[in-house]
């Protein structure tokens, strides 16, 4: 008789863990990123141009599939030109305007190395569209057009996860984020300009929905 309620109570069980995934989640993040030093190169020859550290944001949803999740989101990082050095070695600062905004939308995968723990290192990866922003800028002597440009971008990422209910999980993690090579004119030459990358971090929360 025992042996008969185990072997009916085995479908039931089944059903109920099948339930579980995937599980359907939001996610929301907030941080700050630091722009790294780009090289940009035109024939007149090849200067470096710095970005103050900004403020970064992430928004979207994503699908668990019990260790490996894919979350589908919009991010947004904004800074501001801080200067140059130019073809001859000289240091610049910039003296008005440069506000950026990079905003993107990323097809990213997860994995929760430790996914049965209710905390667990994860690290992703993600690619998308990424379309960058640059106001009009100037120094001293020079003001220089804004652009706007339509690029490829990617993002890496390494976190910590914790759970602190049955539906809601804290997060912390570093970002790098970048996009394609690009070209521009700034009203005097045309460049080639490296990526435009950077390193970030930031702390966001996933609900089960």
């Amino acid at each position: 008789m025992a042996a008969s309620i185990s072997v009916a109570a085995l479908p039931t069980v089944a059903q109920e863990g099948s339930a579980d995934f995937p599980k359907l989640y939001i996610t929301g993040a907030a941080g700050a990123n630091n722009p790294t030093t780009r090289s940009n190169t035109g024939e007149a020859g090849t200067f470096e141009e710095y970005t103050n550290p900004g403020a970064s944001a992430e928004l979207g949803f994503g699908l668990d599939f019990d260790g490996f999740r894919v979350e589908v989101t919009y991010a947004i990082d904004a800074s501001q030109l801080r200067g140059y050095t130019n073809i001859r070695g000289v240091d610049f600062d910039y003296v008005s305007g440069g506000e950026t905004r990079k905003q993107s939308a990323f097809l990213s995968g997860y994995w929760d190395v430790l996914r049965h723990k209710s905390w667990t290192p994860y690290f992703g990866a993600g690619i998308g569209y990424s379309n960058l922003d640059v106001r009009n800028f100037s120094d001293a002597g020079l003001s220089y057009d804004a652009f706007n440009r339509s690029l490829w971008g990617y993002q890496l990422k390494a976190g910590l996860s914790l759970d602190v209910s049955s539906r809601s999980t804290l997060f912390a993690e570093g970002i790098y984020r970048a996009t394609s090579r690009f070209d521009t004119n700034d009203g005097f030459n045309d460049w080639n300009n490296a990526s435009w990358s950077s390193w970030g971090g930031q702390l966001g929360i996933r609900v089960d929905l």
